[in-house]
């Protein structure tokens, strides 16, 4: 039993942290509008309110001519974007506050290449419309914009009027220095059709195959009706549509999203994928007369919780906590959220995620001290026992059920739990997994430095200085522990602290941080145990040395 038992934990804690380096190698802001315009951000009215509908055919003169392609580029505090007269499109847009592995490059979540379908472009059934509204020349409301403390708001509109069919498009784009929402006011006339508007084909992610959709989800992701969509890009044949009262819908990576929220009513969304792009849109209807007004909320950027916990429409559900090898666990998820909010709390006023992970490991630990200190107390017992149970072994070696019974019949005699030394292990598993989610996937730990060499806790240790003493402290911690092994399998389970170094080597520096703050502490905790509570004990229970009473033929002290 005991044998099966430990077999058992050990193939249960080598999946539960082998698997993701087996999938790596297999693969607010209140802010004044110019006059006349609406706050279309303060207190997140864009999520309810609408703004004064501006007519088409009232449109002021435009500053640019029909044919003529201009550029837009839009400069705030957290982004640069640059729009096209052509199609009225997105061509790029990179974050200034994040950049690549290099450190030097920014992120860029979008880049329009020929052949894409260019983010919050507009489609519809008709191919040549869809045509000549991806590649005609819009006239353009506005000039180049940056956005600084004084110039809070700035705003850009696109029109279009379609000369085969007389069907007009106004899209204007409201943006403000200190966020990454974006506005987006859609009016059409003389529409026959529902379009779709489009976040793109060419969002930063490129590869959507086999390898990152094991990374908690990376894909299509709509919140619909109140329960949540996924597209896995991977068993997607062609067209997946949802319909139903949308929320809003988003593509996503591990760090970083692109999501639209509609503000009134939205028919359906509707995901697409190729091998090689995958793409949502939010489809609106339209009736053929006009002018019909809609309006969308964008938001491109980071995962950032607070920010998205701040829109008020749960898109923060877009960082997964509960994510454990093949989908996502209440109870982890259920762990993971108030610890992410306590290492939040640790690094406000730290300043340091590093230190904020220490304190919060010994925060953890303390909740676990009497249960480890239990755990150490039946594993000692269990150790006092092991001359007799090894004699009722011998005695019913061939009686298997025998055996079972005289040994539970001692255990209970004993008043001794023979899982009492593995089940607070097993407790702690779930706040591994859960603190490994929060490590990461959110990017608040994302190129986050510790000190010295560390400067990514979210990256594996370049030099693996932690994870060899996490190792070593997995060494000191057996040698300490109570074992019921016989020496063959002591032996072997002396392996473990080598397999789990191996193991972690490429694991982020955060979690095994994490690992080794806690090893530290539980020797810390062994220590004490065994110098100030452990002779106490054995002297009140009588199982000092063997467990068993003095042979009638020894002489008493």
């Amino acid at each position: 039993m005991e044998k099966r038992f430990i077999l058992f934990l050990v193939l249960a804690f080598a999946i539960m942290i082998a698997y993701p380096y087996f999938i790596k190698k297999l693969g607010f802001f209140p802010s004044p509008q110019p006059s006349g315009q609406p706050d279309r951000f303060k207190d997140n009215k864009p999520l309810t309110e609408k703004p004064k509908e501006v007519s088409v055919a009232q449109a002021p003169p435009t500053t640019s001519e029909p044919r003529e392609e201009k550029t837009v580029q839009v400069d705030t505090g957290l982004y640069r974007a640059v729009f096209s007269s052509r199609g009225g499109k997105l061509m790029w847009l990179e974050l200034k506050n994040y950049t690549g592995s290099d450190r030097k490059t920014p992120i860029k979540l979008y880049e329009w290449s020929p052949g894409t379908t260019a983010a919050f472009s507009i489609q519809t059934v008709d191919a040549g419309l869809n045509s000549r509204l991806d590649q005609e020349s819009y006239s353009v409301e506005g000039r180049d914009i940056a956005l600084d403390e004084q110039n809070k708001t700035g705003q850009i509109s696109f029109r279009y009027l379609d000369p085969a069919s007389g069907m007009q498009i106004s899209k204007r784009f409201v943006f403000s220095g200190d966020d990454y929402r974006i506005a987006l006011d859609i009016e059409t006339t003389a529409f026959p059709n529902p379009y779709l508007l489009s976040l793109g084909t060419n969002f930063g992610i490129t590869d959507w195959g086999q390898k990152g959709r094991f990374v908690g989800f990376i894909g299509p992701v709509t919140l619909l009706d109140g329960e949540l969509k996924k597209d896995d890009p991977a068993k997607m044949e062609r067209e997946v549509r949802h319909q139903g009262p949308v929320v809003w819908t988003a593509l996503q990576d591990k760090y970083f999203i692109a999501a639209a929220i509609p503000t009134d009513a939205a028919a359906a969304v509707v995901s697409r994928a190729s091998p090689t792009a995958v793409n949502t849109a939010v489809e609106f209807p339209s009736d053929g007369s006009g002018p019909v007004a809609h309006h969308v909320l964008l938001y491109v950027g980071p995962k950032e919780h607070r920010r998205l916990q701040s829109l008020g429409v749960k898109l923060e559900e877009t960082v997964d906590f509960g994510w454990f090898i093949y989908g996502s666990w209440a109870i982890v998820r259920f762990i993971a959220r108030p610890l992410f909010h306590v290492l939040q709390f640790f690094h406000g006023f730290t300043g340091n995620y590093g230190v904020a992970i220490i304190l919060l490991t010994v925060g953890v630990r303390g909740i676990f001290i009497p249960l480890s200190h239990k755990s150490y107390r039946s594993m000692k017992d269990m150790q006092a026992l092991q001359p007799q149970l090894q004699v009722l072994q011998k005695k019913h070696k061939d009686d298997k059920q025998r055996l079972q019974k005289e040994m539970m019949e001692l255990y209970q005699k004993q008043k001794v739990n023979p899982l009492g030394g593995c089940l607070p292990m097993l407790l702690q598993i779930p706040v591994f997994v859960a603190l490994f989610n929060v490590l990461y996937t959110t990017i608040e730990i994302r190129q986050a430095p510790f000190m010295f060499w560390i400067r990514d806790l979210s990256d594996k240790d370049p030099f693996f200085v932690l994870p060899i003493l996490m190792g070593l402290t997995m060494v000191i911690q057996q040698k300490m522990q109570p074992t019921t092994m016989d020496p063959i399998q002591a032996k072997l389970f002396l392996m473990m602290p080598v397999f789990m170094t191996f193991l972690f080597l490429n694991f982020s520096s955060g979690l095994v941080l994490y690992m080794l703050t806690n090893n530290t502490l539980t020797i810390s905790q062994q220590y004490f145990t065994m110098k100030y509570f452990e002779k106490p004990h054995e002297k009140a229970s009588g199982k000092k040395g063997s467990g068993q009473k003095p042979d009638a033929g020894q002489d008493s002290p």
